[in-house]
């Protein structure tokens, strides 16, 4: 039998008797299309960047492209994800200061 737990509170998840969610997050650079209408730029600056990617990678011996993608996968409790729902970045909120009209 898997045994889940919680990614965010390590709680153990019994899934015969606990809701469990998965929450999958992917990052990825945001490139803009050549080819979309709306973008603005020449696609000669594409062509050109492309070319002096090119000329970089046969310049060097080892090859390892990091595109920075990555995807994740977490499991959280019931209680965990109503947490991640009001707030999936995890910012903290700032205390508000009131100042007098001093």
């Amino acid at each position: 039998m898997l045994h889940y737990s919680c990614d965010v509170c390590k709680r153990p998840i019994d899934p015969r008797n606990d809701l469990r969610h998965v929450v999958k997050i992917e990052v990825f650079p945001a490139v803009e299309d050549p080819a979309c209408p709306a973008c603005d730029g020449d696609a000669s600056d594409h062509l050109d960047a492309m070319q002096e990617m090119l000329e970089r990678i046969e310049e060097e011996d080892d090859l390892t492209l990091d595109d920075g993608a990555r995807t994740m996968r977490f499991d959280l409790c019931d209680a965990c994800r109503q947490g991640f729902v009001r707030n999936p970045l995890g910012i903290k909120a700032g205390k508000r200061l009131d100042f007098s009209n001093n």
